[in-house]
């Protein structure tokens, strides 16, 4: 029988993240909903994160039907999620160029 672990986190949104979710709020709430799975379920495999490879190792993405989140996280101990770009596949990763 496994233990659950209580961890707190936070998530945070940059301006450029905030923008794109007042626009789809339906997003958010599978975004919000999926970041709360990855840390609290024994389980979580059917959530699509990948880490980003290359020169933005440091992020992951998360995939939200044609939706893709890319996101950091900051701290172990209170998880801070730093959501940093929202937006269309095709998109969010030519705006990755501009993060550094």
């Amino acid at each position: 029988m496994s233990k659950k672990i209580s961890i707190e986190y936070e998530i945070q949104y940059t301006k450029k993240a905030e923008k794109f979710f007042k626009k789809h709020e339906k997003v958010r709430e599978q975004y919000e909903l999926s970041i709360q799975r990855l840390i609290t379920d024994d389980h979580p495999e059917e959530i699509d994160v990948k880490k980003i490879s290359g020169k933005m190792n440091e992020y992951f993405r998360i995939r939200l039907g044609n939706y893709r989140v890319i996101y950091a996280v900051i701290n172990k101990r209170i998880v801070v999620i730093n959501t940093l770009l929202a937006g269309a596949r095709g998109d969010v990763y030519k705006k990755m160029t501009n993060l550094n």
